[in-house]
């Protein structure tokens, strides 16, 4: 609990700073995308006021959209996370008690965590494709975006959580 007041802040300025000089400039197969940001959104408090969520979240998606040349795209699609987030947790958490659980493997389960963060990361990347394309005329190509962008990010959210729960 002691560092709790810290966890957000210190997660913002990694996160952002990962995926500015990092994953901007990953595309496998020219359309899949790492967007590890997500994370942040994921790994909100369950009892977490809303209007902080999306604040921090948008904050967030905004300075992302200031270095990656995305005009409010991406915190278009991250205040929409944040506002989704409650709602799906509570569809795949089983505690009904704990109002300050932080989702991860360790706190929730393995099999609920992986439901829930591809839940919310899907949808996140379906928002997300569907500001940046602003057209569907290239329908395949914004499926491919979707669902390549979608597992890979998957991928590096279950390797990071992986790795926090072989430290705890």
């Amino acid at each position: 609990m002691k560092y709790d007041f810290l966890r957000l802040p210190l997660l913002f300025i990694i996160l952002c700073v990962i995926q500015v000089f990092v994953f901007n400039h990953i595309q496998l197969f020219g359309c899949a995308s790492p967007l590890i940001y997500v994370y942040f959104v994921l790994t909100m408090k369950k009892g977490m006021a809303k209007w902080g969520m999306m604040t921090w979240a948008f904050a967030l998606g905004l300075l992302l959209d200031t270095f990656s040349n995305t005009p409010g795209v991406t915190a278009a699609s991250m205040t929409f996370a944040a506002m989704a987030q409650p709602y799906l947790l509570d569809l795949f958490i089983t505690r009904e008690g704990d109002n300050e659980i932080t989702p991860s493997m360790s706190t929730i389960g393995i099999k609920p965590f992986i439901n829930y963060s591809l839940v919310l990361t899907g949808g996140y990347c379906v928002v997300f494709f569907t500001l940046e394309m602003f057209s569907f005329l290239n329908w395949t190509r914004w499926l491919e975006c979707v669902v390549g962008s979608t597992l890979l990010t998957m991928a590096l959210v279950l390797a990071i959580d992986r790795l926090k729960l072989k430290k705890d």
